[in-house]
């Protein structure tokens, strides 16, 4: 029951083609009752007479009508044709939204998704699989979502994502999902068997991939390291170590918050890495004189070949190519930073 209110609150050619089949349905009524009282018909005749009255088929009457009954009829002609002439606008009014519609935009969403480029893939719209894709949305990164089921499907779709309806362990819908065009893959399904086989397949079709998977069990986060995961996320420890830091350490984690989700404009964190065409490639934090020229201030640097970062460098720190640099600053300085760093290219 719940499913249909919510059906009918969303579609507005249900709602006016059940409407139509009301008005329908008391034009018969009314048309039965009037002719078993006026002309004294059985209820098989008077259902036979409105029923060929409202259709204007132009049988015969089943007895001669009296002036009564001759005006009732035309009363039910005029009635009953209106109320057939909406029930069919409303039936294709109601194929041409459902149906169509559906069809339609399906084709629109798959050509859409036929051109991404540089984008990422989201395994799954479930409760981790759509915050993934909400940040990424608020973010403004090109993505697409799979998903296996039919609802949830149609959740993500009315939310504005483009979405693709299979399988990821799938090959094929990982095709359609363009994922040797893909930057990232974030595999957020149910189980962790689902999860490995995902991410094993994305591995092989692009090797270039950074891969976030989802790990239900500790012991199932080796293994999905081992097949190719960049990043494995155990929604549960994660958790309980947030919950911990906001206990411990609430305004490090409220500094945080705001810098990674950039929903305040007053600062963003963000990385960058150093390629030959970067102008902060063999010079020294000093001499690259950065914050004098954005405004954005170097918080860590991680080494090529490094499993860990260097925070808070000195100023003589060389950047070398394939550095990984944390930078903090303000939406508009980041932007100066990024648009100097395009020059250089």
């Amino acid at each position: 029951m719940k499913k249909i209110a919510e059906k009918l609150r969303e579609s507005a050619g249900l709602r006016n083609l059940i409407l139509a089949l009301i008005i329908l349905f008391c034009v018969l009524v009314v048309g039965v009752v009037g002719y078993i009282l006026i002309e004294d018909m059985t209820f098989t005749q008077a259902l036979y007479m409105t029923v060929i009255t409202i259709t204007t088929v132009g049988f015969r009457e089943v007895k001669v009508l009296g002036t009564g009954g001759q005006y009732f009829t035309m009363f039910i002609v005029i009635t009953g044709l209106g109320a057939v002439l909406f029930f069919l606008t409303g039936l294709f009014e109601f194929i041409l939204s459902e149906y169509l519609g559906n069809i339609w935009g399906r084709r629109r969403m798959e050509n859409q998704i036929s051109k991404l480029q540089g984008h990422h893939i989201v395994c799954g719209y479930g409760r981790v699989g759509g915050s993934v894709a909400q940040e990424l949305s608020d973010q403004g990164k090109p993505f697409v979502v799979i998903e296996i089921d039919e609802d949830v499907f149609g959740e993500c779709v009315k939310d504005g994502h483009l979405c693709i309806h299979g399988s990821a362990t799938d090959d094929k819908v990982l095709e359609r999902a363009r994922i040797s065009e893909a930057v990232g893959l974030v595999s957020a399904l149910g189980t962790d068997a689902d999860n490995l086989y995902v991410v094993l397949t994305a591995r092989v079709m692009n090797p270039q991939a950074l891969i976030v998977s989802r790990a239900e069990h500790f012991d199932s986060e080796q293994k999905l390291e081992m097949v190719g995961a960049d990043r494995v996320i155990s929604p549960h420890k994660i958790a309980g170590k947030r919950m911990a830091n906001l206990m411990l350490r609430p305004k490090v984690c409220e500094f945080l918050d705001v810098g990674i989700t950039g929903s305040l404009p007053e600062y963003q964190l963000t990385e960058l890495r150093v390629d030959e065409s970067s102008i902060l490639q063999g010079m020294q934090i000093k001499d690259s004189k950065l914050r004098e020229r954005t405004g954005v201030t170097i918080l860590a640097i991680r080494k090529e070949g490094d499993a860990s970062f260097n925070a808070n460098p000195s100023p003589e720190t060389s950047v070398g190519k394939d550095d990984v640099v944390i930078v903090i600053g303000t939406p508009e300085q980041l932007s100066r930073m990024e648009a100097e760093q395009a020059r250089g290219r």
